[in-house]
């Protein structure tokens, strides 16, 4: 098998902050991640990103990228085990992360260097 990284894209900072709703997204999160785990392809959970940060081009110039789109912001990651790309995109599918609004999921597969 190989890994394929998820990758989340978009969202709202705001959306479901109150105790109840994030205890729901968790368990949405949970169930998703056991289901994966249990047919082998979970390698990894990842992790959410806060959506402060900085970029840094080759010219050294710093930005903040609060001021970037929000659809284009990575909002965290996974990594998941497939045979094939085609299978890993299927696997996304069925990630909650499509419950917030403004969600993408870019499907990478991880190359194995030596």
């Amino acid at each position: 098998m190989n890994e394929y990284m998820l990758i989340y894209k978009g969202g709202d900072p705001d959306f479901r902050k109150d105790d109840a709703s994030m205890a729901e997204i968790m368990e949405a999160w949970g169930a998703w991640f056991a289901k994966l785990e249990q047919q082998g392809n979970l390698a990894n959970g990842g992790s959410p990103l806060h959506f402060a940060g900085k970029r840094i081009a080759k010219d050294m110039l710093v930005t903040d990228i609060a001021a970037s789109e929000l659809k284009e912001l990575v909002s965290g990651y996974s990594i998941i085990k497939a045979e094939s790309l085609e299978q890993a995109v299927e696997i996304s599918k069925g990630c909650p992360i499509f419950d917030a609004p403004i969600m993408s999921v870019e499907v990478r597969e991880i190359m194995k260097l030596g």
